[in-house]
């Protein structure tokens, strides 16, 4: 699993516009797996939440890569 953030600019459910920065992961293949983190400058509601995904889902090509996921634990991050 990797992690990625995209920031996108977008209409909220009742029309006022919204700069959205997101941290997600998803794997090799960049199939999305779930959020992090959302952060916006305007609420968004859950009508929002669902066309978000899909949003980041399709613009594969602009995630930029924040780290890879370990999948073990060392003695370190404990």
């Amino acid at each position: 699993m990797m992690q990625y953030t995209y920031t996108i600019e977008m209409d909220n459910e009742q029309g006022m516009r919204c700069r959205v920065a997101v941290a997600f992961h998803a794997d090799s293949f960049k199939r999305f797996a779930g959020f992090t983190s959302i952060h916006t400058d305007v609420p968004i509601y859950d009508e929002d939440l669902a066309h978000l995904e899909q949003f980041v889902a399709q613009a594969k090509d602009k995630w930029v890569v924040t780290k890879p996921l370990s999948s073990t634990i060392t003695n370190n991050e404990l």
